[in-house]
């Protein structure tokens, strides 16, 4: 099967999926007094969290979808309250809609998982239970029953995007790619279809890669892509490749293990080898836009990340030791971060 461009984006879906997460977000910051605790004044993320005895992470990206949501607006890393909020979910308002929000259309099981995520003195959510995907990853043990759902899940939200970063030209010139936590293998394959002369591997656990060679042979390319099973964090990175790339992947862990990762990236590439990094982008005051920060405290909720913005993933790049960083958008809301190893 041949992976064609598809007719329409696929942004319409992504917004209905993750608009789950923009009701309870609201409902949440006014049941724990996020928006009186901002009426005294601006206030950035930490000092908010530290005011109320919040997780900081958690607070960041709760503040990027209340900023989204035209709730709270930013400034120069500091938040204060919009006229919207400040006229209908403060408490003493006459206008005030707290008692609608706790009892109607709040989704119990997102609105319960926000606030352990604010609440939690640990870093990451005690949502993030052992059954959760990244946790397997985190241990570099998945069966083959989990692996072929979670594969299958990723695979369909990751096929349009990966039609678009191969018809992007932003990988041109890379002749073999090292495509890791790769999944499905779906952007492998797209490459693979579109660039005769490109060889690429993905590299995953090794339940994973036993489903990934059913997508990569359905793919028609089994000649060009292969498999290679090791744990990012721990098993040594096979070597011969001029681009390595993630998508989807900075997104679980947290800055200080995207850094060690870009390392591992930069030892294993050459002198002018490429990094691609493939995420939605947070707007670089954190804001938005209103899909990426849903997705973001999707990400907060069940993994050690977040979205980031261009800047933050640069910033890792280049203390990593790449140069010439930059940003292109590739699909919907996707964009590719690439740097280059001197």
């Amino acid at each position: 099967m041949r992976y064609e461009p598809p007719q329409a984006e696929d942004r319409a879906i992504w917004d209905i999926w993750l608009s789950m997460y923009r009701l309870p977000a609201m409902a949440v910051a006014d049941e724990l007094g996020v928006f009186a605790a901002l009426e005294a004044g601006p206030a950035t993320a930490g000092e908010t969290a530290r005011r109320l005895g919040f997780n900081e992470r958690a607070t960041a990206v709760l503040f990027s979808l209340l900023s989204a949501l035209g709730l709270i607006v930013s400034r120069g890393g500091r938040h204060e309250l919009a006229d919207v909020a400040r006229i209908y979910l403060l408490p003493h308002s006459p206008y005030y809609w707290g008692p609608l929000l706790r009892t109607l259309g709040v989704l119990p099981q997102q609105r319960a998982a926000l606030i352990r995520a604010l609440q939690s003195a640990d870093e990451v959510p005690a949502l993030s239970s052992d059954r959760l995907p990244s946790r397997a990853w985190e241990r570099g043990q998945i069966d083959w029953a989990q692996a072929e759902s979670v594969t299958r899940i990723m695979h369909c939200h990751s096929l349009p995007a990966s039609v678009g970063v191969a018809r992007s030209g932003q990988l041109a010139g890379i002749r073999r790619l090292l495509d890791i936590g790769g999944g499905s293998g779906c952007f492998s394959i797209a490459l693979a279809q579109h660039f005769p002369e490109i060889q690429c591997t993905v590299m995953e656990l090794p339940a994973v890669c036993e489903v990934a060679r059913s997508y990569i042979e359905e793919g028609g390319v089994s000649d060009r892509v292969s498999t290679v099973a090791a744990d990012m964090f721990h098993d040594a990175w096979p070597c011969g490749y001029d681009g390595v790339f993630f998508s989807n992947i900075f997104h679980d862990w947290s800055a200080e293990t995207n850094l060690l990762l870009a390392r591992r990236a930069y030892d294993a590439l050459p002198g002018g080898g490429r990094i691609v990094l493939h995420e939605m982008l947070l707007d670089e005051d954190g804001s938005g836009q209103m899909t990426t920060a849903s997705f973001s405290v999707l990400m907060m909720l069940g993994t050690q990340g977040r979205q980031y913005t261009f800047s933050d993933l640069r910033q890792i790049l280049t203390t990593a030791g790449f140069a010439d960083i930059h940003a292109t958008a590739s699909y919907g809301y996707y964009s590719m971060v690439i740097g280059r190893k001197p």
